[in-house]
């Protein structure tokens, strides 16, 4: 018996896909993973954020900075890398996760476990 509600049966990978491609976690929240939803559009934000500051650094850059110039943009390029692997983690995440989301339905159908038990009695 599923005591999930309708809107939490069967996800659709495509949905899943589609809200991941628009922003990192909204496909986490879809599939009714919440924390691991905002916890990627956090990463997110953060990665995004740190990689402006870091941009800006490294465009105004005055000798009086307490780094170098070329650490400001070693910084700007591994925030960005970060945000676009959260980008591809999300959406790769979503979609997979949306595929297992009848699993455990399925596993207890086929299990050969379940059949012996049957037999026994």
């Amino acid at each position: 018996m599923d005591f999930r509600s309708e809107s939490e049966q069967l996800k659709d990978p495509k949905t899943a896909m589609k809200r991941s491609l628009v922003f990192p976690g909204a496909g986490q929240i879809y599939n009714d993973q919440n924390i691991k939803g905002y916890a990627l559009i956090a990463g997110e934000i953060l990665a995004l954020w740190s990689f402006n500051e870091n941009r800006e650094k490294y465009s105004n850059y005055e000798e009086s900075d307490k780094y170098s110039r070329n650490h400001y943009l070693r910084e700007r390029n591994r925030f960005a890398w970060i945000a676009i692997g959260l980008y591809f983690y999300g959406i790769l995440d979503a979609v997979v996760e949306a595929h297992l989301d009848d699993f455990d339905r399925v596993v207890k159908e086929n299990d050969p476990m379940k059949e012996e038990d049957s037999d026994e009695q």
